[in-house]
């Protein structure tokens, strides 16, 4: 891909996740895969939706003794090991995004997974959500499981994996697939946590509820 392009994608998509409330201060990251040998990722310590090109980092995979920095002078994302990974196992993608992404953080924290079957969108999108237990920020044990999640069969792969504590990472062809996935992880979260939180109140009023497709069973 044209680095020029790759560059106003990275940073159209950073925007957009600040624009929806997916990402705040430093956190999330976002890369695009620019030919076989290297990838243009965001910086690390910068704002994901206030990027400028010259903030923007060139990874060479496979090349570690090669130069990580931007021309301003930020390294790359503390996550760039999982973005290698990735970028490694499924060389056919274009773009991974990951966000620390509130609903599903609060999900997870709570000993939740949602279904991706629960909601239309996501059953047809991101039929496939796996979980990753968590991991340190930036490791390679993080990283090889978060790729293993995203080969691990049946075909096709997984497109999205929830994290725990940690968001969510998607991938796609380009950027913008990759972000509309992950929006689509915190839609089916912010789903699952409302319905929770509906159903208990309504077992305080005494009513008696129904279990909904997908949902968890009465009284977990």
């Amino acid at each position: 891909m044209d680095p020029h392009l790759a560059a106003e994608a990275l940073i159209d998509a950073g925007r957009r996740l600040g624009a929806r409330g997916l990402i705040s201060a430093g956190e999330g990251n976002l890369s695009i895969r620019l030919d076989a040998d290297r990838v243009l990722i965001t910086p690390s310590g910068r704002r994901k939706d206030e990027l400028a090109g010259d903030d923007l980092v060139v990874l060479w995979l496979g090349h570690p003794d090669r130069d990580a920095t931007s021309r301003s002078g930020r390294p790359a994302s503390s996550d760039l090991a999982i973005h290698l990974a990735v970028h490694a196992a499924r060389p056919e993608l274009g773009a991974i995004v990951h966000a620390h992404l509130p609903a599903s953080m609060a999900l997870t924290l709570a000993g939740e997974v949602p279904d991706p079957a629960a909601l239309p969108e996501t059953a047809l999108l991101v039929p496939r959500l796996p979980y990753v237990p968590y991991g340190a920020m930036g490791s390679d044990d993080l990283a090889e499981r978060v790729a293993a999640a995203l080969t691990a069969p049946p075909d096709p792969p997984a497109d999205a994996v929830l994290l725990e504590r940690h968001g969510a990472i998607a991938v796609g062809a380009d950027a913008e697939t990759a972000v509309d996935r992950l929006e689509l992880v915190e839609v089916l979260c912010r789903t699952w946590r409302d319905a929770l939180l509906i159903r208990a109140a309504r077992g305080r009023d005494g009513i008696v509820t129904s279990t909904g497709p997908g949902l968890p069973e009465e009284g977990r």
